[in-house]
């Protein structure tokens, strides 16, 4: 909460300063890029952090590749019996992505595979390799961008949709499934941009849900509202295991070319459960340049 205090302060008194970047600050320059993201998300169910170690190379401004490895900390409710704080490393993953522009819409598609170096037991992998492609559409009216996102993959957690991949769930998820997400981000400074979307996720066929905040054989408390992360560690059942759909409203701010803060509000409708998340990023490569300049 102080680190959400510290962002909103910084937002307001950037009010005077210069329009948001296309692209956040690691994603801007060719070459080499170092990538250091700090996210969390808390809600009644749980918190959630992760930070994000990130190598990747801009061939140019069109087309980039990236290498993430993700560390875990999570912490249960304290209200309950359902486990003890968890860490560890996350799924490793690889992903190509592309900036397609026009001048009736511009396309960037990104497609992701993670690999499981997880553990299946605290929730931070499923155990198999999974993907992702993600399909982002926007077109630009000066200060307003309106854009439409479908993330196909066989992953709700593992998702490259640049809108919601802030939101930490407690639980990750194998399974078909599509995700739709329309919204708009209001540019309203050079480093000061304002984001609303709602999205719905599509499931299909046979799922399972892996859970952060219950014990392996544990049986936890809650599950109301279709929360079955609530419940066990692993659960097994169809496509209204995973279904949810919901709203965001974030705001983004860059007080410098190379850090990124981000501060997120989420109400998932199927599960009636608000999340208040946040993201610091550091772009860690230009920091260092300017440091030899």
């Amino acid at each position: 909460m102080a680190c959400a205090c510290l962002m909103v302060a910084m937002m307001v008194g950037a009010a005077a300063t210069a329009r948001a970047q296309a692209l956040p600050s690691g994603r801007a320059n060719r070459g080499i890029n170092v990538y250091e993201t700090f996210q969390g998300s808390y809600s009644s169910s749980g918190s959630v952090f992760n930070l994000s170690n990130t190598v990747g190379y801009n061939f140019s401004r069109q087309f980039g590749m990236d290498i993430t490895v993700p560390l875990y900390f999570v912490r249960p409710p304290a209200n309950n019996g359902f486990a003890g704080s968890a860490a560890g490393f996350g799924n490793l993953s690889m992903d190509g992505r592309l900036a397609l522009e026009s001048p009736l819409v511009n396309y960037s598609p990104t497609a992701t595979i993670t690999f499981p170096t997880g553990s299946t037991t605290k929730g931070f992998s499923t155990g198999s390799v999974t993907y992702d492609f993600d399909n982002r559409l926007e077109h630009d009216f000066d200060r307003v961008t309106p854009f439409f996102d479908v993330d196909v993959g066989n992953s709700s957690t593992n998702g490259n949709n640049r809108s919601r991949r802030g939101i930490q769930r407690p639980y990750v998820t194998l399974g078909k499934v599509a995700e739709l997400t329309a919204g708009t981000d209001v540019h309203l400074t050079d480093r000061l941009t304002l984001s609303v979307d709602a999205y719905d996720v599509w499931p299909w066929g046979p799922q399972t849900m892996f859970s952060q905040i219950v014990l392996p054989g544990a049986v936890g408390k809650g599950g109301k509202h279709n929360r079955a992360f609530e419940i066990a560690q692993k659960q097994v059942g169809g496509a209204n295991l995973v279904t949810d759909d919901g709203a965001d409203v974030s705001v983004a701010f860059s007080p410098t070319h190379s850090i990124d803060l981000t501060l997120a509000f989420d109400r998932s409708f199927h599960y009636a459960l608000d999340t208040i998340s946040f993201s610091v990023g550091f772009n860690i490569s230009q920091i260092l340049s300017r440091g030899r300049e």
